[in-house]
């Protein structure tokens, strides 16, 4: 199987920390902390080289000087290959409070600054990384000083390589790139309610906005809807995954492990069913931990025999 390559713009260190209830203004006393080097791309590509299935996975994005060496050891201990590029100042560093309710607050913080340069030499990467493999998930945010339409260069740039492209991003970024066609995207409701100037209230409004992001030029469209599972819309088909956590400690990087999941099943060569269960089960292992690890491929696949799937009108 070819690999599959990720590129994370715009790292994040992640701070992860959980307490009974947040109260501003008073002093909290964290119960519960974890440090792990995050960033969507960086996510999806731990959670599949944790599966030890045997796929090359491929990194690439900035990473600032002062901080990078934690993301290296992260990335050579997980057997990811590590492509990234340096730049001058450090990674920003988020801070999410989990509580005992499973409300999530962010502290994000600033990081380092890009230019047009850099944007070049990362565009030189990307095609390079995309030579070498079926699949690039381009992932996140962007930094500062970042063209707002990086995304959508990259994605030209990974489309000439031969690769095809899942994209995974949000606001101005991600409209720009939805322009190019990506061959897969995965927004949650919310973000997908904001491109559409709509609300997606669930699983039917979501099946329709993803036929009308198909219509736009999108192959395949996931749309993630919390516990109410995710919408797949593949071609003309459609079907609706959910299932439960045995154990819920955090939903920080689920939509992570559901790009991974898919792209896994992708590879594998499943069906459209077998594919919403697998990346739904990859989801709900990222429910049971703290940061971007999953359980073993035994429970995976154990929770993916649980998923429910729901096969959806075909698009007319």
């Amino acid at each position: 199987m070819r690999g599959i390559a990720t590129v994370t713009p715009n790292p994040a260190l992640d701070l992860t920390t959980r307490l009974g209830v947040l109260t501003p203004g008073l002093v909290n006393r964290v119960r519960e902390a974890q440090e792990d080097p995050g960033g969507k791309g960086i996510n999806v590509a731990a959670f599949l080289a944790s599966q030890g299935a045997g796929v090359p996975v491929l990194a690439t994005g900035w990473l600032g000087e002062m901080n990078a060496a934690g993301f290296r050891s992260f990335l050579a201990m997980g057997g990811i290959v590590d492509r990234f590029l340096s730049v001058p100042g450090a990674t920003r560093t988020n801070v999410k409070i989990i509580e005992d309710d499973e409300r999530v607050t962010d502290l994000n913080f600033p990081g380092f600054a890009v230019d047009g340069a850099r944007e070049n030499a990362l565009a030189d990467a990307v095609r390079s990384i995309a030579a070498e493999v079926g699949w690039v998930a381009l992932c996140g945010s962007l930094p500062k000083g970042a063209s707002p339409d990086l995304h959508a260069r990259l994605l030209r740039e990974v489309r000439q390589a031969g690769a095809r492209v899942l994209l995974d991003a949000s606001g101005a970024p991600f409209a720009a790139a939805l322009a190019e066609g990506p061959d897969c995207i995965k927004p949650n409701g919310e973000e997908l309610g904001e491109l559409l100037g709509e609300r997606i209230a669930g699983v039917a409004d979501a099946a329709g906005a993803a036929g009308r992001m198909q219509a736009r030029g999108v192959g395949t469209v996931i749309v993630s809807l919390g516990a109410d599972g995710a919408v797949f819309a593949d071609g003309g088909r459609r079907v609706h995954a959910v299932g439960r956590p045995q154990v819920l400690r955090s939903t920080v990087g689920a939509g992570d492990a559901m790009v991974a999941g898919w792209l896994m099943g992708v590879l594998r060569g499943l069906d459209l069913v077998a594919r919403a269960r697998l990346a739904t089960a990859f989801s709900l292992g990222a429910l049971s931990t703290l940061g971007p690890r999953l359980p073993d491929a035994a429970e995976i696949a154990a929770l993916a025999g649980k998923v429910q799937v729901e096969v959806l009108p075909d698009a007319t």
